[in-house]
C-alpha cells in the first residue's frame, strides 16, 4: 500500500508516481567571506536584535541558488520542487543554539570572530 501522507503523487491509469526533486550537493562558493562551521557574530541591527549574538555557518549559498535547495542538499533530502528563488549575493543558513530552524542571512549582517570551528549535528 502506497503511503500518501509525505511527498506529490501523480495518479493516472490505476498507478501512483511519486514525484520527487532530484538529490545535488551544493556548489562551493570561493569568494564567500565565511566557510561552513565557523562561528560568526550577528550584527546588532534593528531588525536582528532578536537573534542571539553567535552563531554558526551551515551553509554557503552561492548567487543565484535557491536557499530551499541547499537546506535539502545539508539535510541529504531531494530538493523540492517548488523552491525560493536564490539572491544576487552570497547568503548563509546561519544556526543558533537552542534554535531548531536555521536562518537565512547575508553576508553584510555577519562580522568573522576568533572562535575555532563548530560542530554541527542534526537531531530529529
Amino acid at each position: 500500500m502506497t503511503d500518501f501522507s509525505d511527498g506529490v503523487f501523480l495518479i493516472g491509469n490505476g498507478q501512483f508516481t511519486k514525484l520527487e526533486g532530484p538529490r545535488g550537493v551544493t556548489p562551493e562558493w570561493l569568494s564567500a567571506k565565511f566557510k561552513c562551521r565557523e562561528v560568526v557574530k550577528v550584527r546588532r541591527l534593528k531588525h536582528l536584535k532578536h537573534l542571539p549574538v553567535l552563531g554558526v555557518i551551515v551553509t554557503v549559498i552561492p548567487p543565484h541558488f535557491s536557499p530551499d535547495w541547499a537546506w535539502a542538499d545539508t539535510c541529504g533530502k531531494p530538493r523540492p520542487l517548488m523552491a525560493q528563488v536564490g539572491s544576487r549575493n552570497v547568503t548563509y543558513l546561519v544556526a543558533f543554539e537552542g534554535d531548531p530552524a536555521p536562518h537565512l542571512l547575508q553576508e553584510k549582517y555577519l562580522l568573522p570572530t576568533d572562535e575555532p570551528l563548530a560542530e554541527i549535528a542534526f537531531s530529529q
